[in-house]
């Protein structure tokens, strides 16, 4: 990789990471997180965002969505099981 490409990596990922935290500060030095949860909470509460929301919820409580989790975690695990034994020998 070339140097000065992962230097101004470093620089930028370290610009991003300060900025996060000079933010996060001052949201809680003024108090904005302190209101945070209520206006969520009211936005939930909002009939628009709910008919927007209720689909997505179904989806994840779906009979046939729950069956292929657990088969796709099933057979991930048998194949884990394979990998083992072929690493082992």
């Amino acid at each position: 990789m070339n140097n000065r490409q992962g230097v101004m990596t470093a620089l930028i990922t370290t610009a991003a990471a300060g900025a996060a935290i000079y933010g996060i500060t001052k949201g809680v030095q003024n108090g904005t997180f302190q209101r945070l949860p209520g206006q969520l909470s009211n936005v939930m509460k909002n009939p628009a965002v709910q008919q927007f929301t209720e689909p997505l919820q179904n989806i994840g409580n779906n009979e046939n969505m729950q069956q292929l989790t657990n088969t796709l975690g099933s057979s991930n695990t048998q194949q884990q099981n394979q990998n083992n034994i072929n690493n082992s020998l």
